[in-house]
C-alpha cells in the first residue's frame, strides 16, 4: 500500500499480543487480573497522515491515537493489540502492501485501549 518510506525512520519495537491472565489475583475480588501478555514483536516508524487522508479514512473520529508503519508482515491482524512505549492500542485498521516487492510497508491505524478506572 504504501511504497517509499525509509526502514532508516523504523527504530522502534512494537509488541503485538492479547489480554490474557498474567497469573496474578484481585484481592478484593478474587479475579484472576488481565494484562498484555506480547506474542511477537515488530520494528515499526511513526507515519503522519494529512489532513484529508485523516479525514477520508476516518473522519471526525477523535478516537485514532496515531498511525505507524511496518514491512509488511501477514502475521499482523486486527485481532492483536498493539503496545508502543508501554500504552495499549486497538488495531483500527490495517492498510496492507500486496508483499510483492521488498520495499513494501503496511500502515496500521491504532486507538488507544480505554482501561476502566482511569
Amino acid at each position: 500500500m504504501v511504497k517509499g518510506l525509509n526502514p532508516a525512520r523504523m527504530r522502534k519495537r512494537a509488541d503485538f499480543g492479547r489480554l490474557a491472565s498474567i497469573g496474578k489475583i484481585n484481592p478484593n475480588t478474587g479475579k484472576a487480573i488481565q494484562g498484555f501478555v506480547a506474542d511477537f514483536s515488530i520494528w515499526y516508524g511513526d507515519y503522519t497522515l494529512t489532513l484529508s487522508q485523516r479525514l477520508a479514512y476516518h473522519g471526525l473520529d477523535e478516537s485514532l491515537a496515531r498511525v505507524i508503519f511496518i514491512r509488511h508482515n501477514t502475521k499482523v491482524t486486527e485481532m492483536y493489540k498493539v503496545q508502543l512505549e508501554g500504552k495499549l492500542y486497538d488495531i483500527q485498521e490495517i492498510q496492507a502492501d500486496d508483499g510483492l516487492t521488498a520495499d513494501g510497508f503496511d500502515l496500521i491505524a491504532l486507538k488507544k485501549v480505554k482501561i476502566s478506572g482511569k
